[in-house]
């Protein structure tokens, strides 16, 4: 009795892992404009608009690159579907029958690269200089408050057009 109990979980076991399921996981990347290059945590994956494989989740780095556009780099969450989750993913992965596709979608909005006329950014180290001579020091914020003018924080600022 015991042998055959033995022996049908053992089938059994084969036929899971040989009829079970399977998750496919899928990414397609697109940005306005196409034809960007992407690198994916560093290592280049294609152009846009594509879709690939991918194996993992969590936070991934995309760095989108296009001759003419700021480059932008963003770190974005890859989550996982509920049926990833442990200890589901033992069901989803190998017992269930059929196959799973978790599908994932980026779209990546470039700017046009702004070039700062001479004068200006001239301008901008003038008001560096000042600064650090008036104050002996100064810091660089983010963005200025309507009561924090250029001069009396030391705070400058981002560029005139930024898109962050």
């Amino acid at each position: 009795m015991r042998l055959r109990c033995c022996i049908v979980l053992v089938l059994s076991l084969i036929l899971a892992t040989l009829f079970g399921g399977c998750v496919r996981r899928r990414m397609t990347v697109q940005s306005n404009p196409p034809g960007a290059t992407v690198y994916l945590d560093g290592k280049e994956i294609g152009q846009t608009p594509f879709s690939t494989n991918f194996d993992f989740y969590g936070k991934r780095e995309f760095r989108v690159v296009k001759e003419g556009y700021e480059t932008r780099t963003l770190l974005l969450p890859v989550r996982a579907p509920w049926y990833q989750w442990f200890p589901l993913d033992f069901v989803s992965e190998v017992l269930l029958p059929g196959k799973l596709t978790d599908r994932k979608y980026y779209e990546i909005d470039m700017h046009p690269i702004v070039i700062v006329p001479t004068s200006e950014l001239f301008g901008r180290a003038e008001e560096l200089r000042r600064l650090a001579h008036v104050h002996g020091n100064f810091r660089v914020a983010d963005s200025l408050t309507p009561n924090d003018p250029v001069g009396q924080s030391g705070s400058l600022g981002p560029p005139p057009h930024s898109p962050f």
